[in-house]
């Protein structure tokens, strides 16, 4: 379990309302307590300096909320089986894994599934970068990628990579089953061969520049609102 802080109005009357496990409220002007009258939470006035620096320098609109975090159990995707489940394999960028996120939940994706180890952790600083798009997400963390995907197989679920390589097909004209899982792979090494071998196909995003690859955050968002476009089609 970890101690968290989310930072400005709205992420905090979001957090409210959402099953987070809220500990405490932190306003810097008394006049907001109106916003808290029918909650249970405790509630301190602090200067805008402390809250600041419960957030990293957040812009916090004067109002942070305390958590304690915890990942759910890797059971309740077996049990509830989402249509779509993200998987990120090594991401290490907190930025990155913020952004991700902030998509994902545009997206309309509900539960996300992590290494244990060598990748980015929720922290504060992510939480701040998603900008509330972590509120109504369920974060899972596996031993083991390879297991955790061969079991996801076991329960009917398709997996999809996206990786650029001649044998992959463009998102333009993927056509995807569901229940589905989808991999982003690392930053740099991109999705783990341990991964690998469980995926049913991989997708790219065709290119006509000069780069030969885009961020993995901005490739998150294109790729899952394009599965999100075809699982409503």
């Amino acid at each position: 379990m970890a101690k968290l802080f989310i930072g400005g109005k709205n992420s905090t009357l979001d957090a409210i309302e959402s099953k987070l496990n809220l500990k405490r409220i932190y306003l810097s002007k008394k006049e907001n307590l109106k916003y808290f009258k029918n909650t249970n939470f405790k509630v301190e006035i602090l200067s805008n300096l402390e809250l600041s620096k419960l957030t990293n320098n957040a812009n916090h609109q004067g109002f942070v909320a305390e958590l304690d975090f915890t990942y759910s159990d890797i059971n309740k995707i077996y049990e509830s089986k989402p249509k779509i489940v993200l998987v990120l394999d090594h991401i290490m960028d907190t930025y990155n894994l913020g952004a991700i996120i902030r998509s994902a939940n545009a997206a309309g994706i509900k539960d996300i599934v992590m290494p244990k180890e060598n990748c980015a952790d929720i922290t504060s600083n992510v939480l701040k970068v998603s900008s509330g798009g972590f509120i109504g997400i369920n974060f899972y963390k596996v031993s083991s990628l390879n297991a955790f995907l061969n079991k996801l197989k076991k329960h009917s679920y398709w997996i999809y990579g996206s990786m650029l390589d001649k044998n992959s097909t463009s998102y333009y004209s993927a056509k995807y089953n569901f229940p589905m899982a989808f991999i982003l792979g690392n930053e740099e090494k991109g999705i783990s061969k341990s991964a690998l071998v469980e995926v049913d196909e991989k997708i790219h995003i065709p290119q006509s520049g000069s780069v030969e690859s885009l961020n993995v955050s901005v490739a998150a968002g294109i790729l899952l609102f394009d599965i999100k476009h075809k699982v409503n089609e």
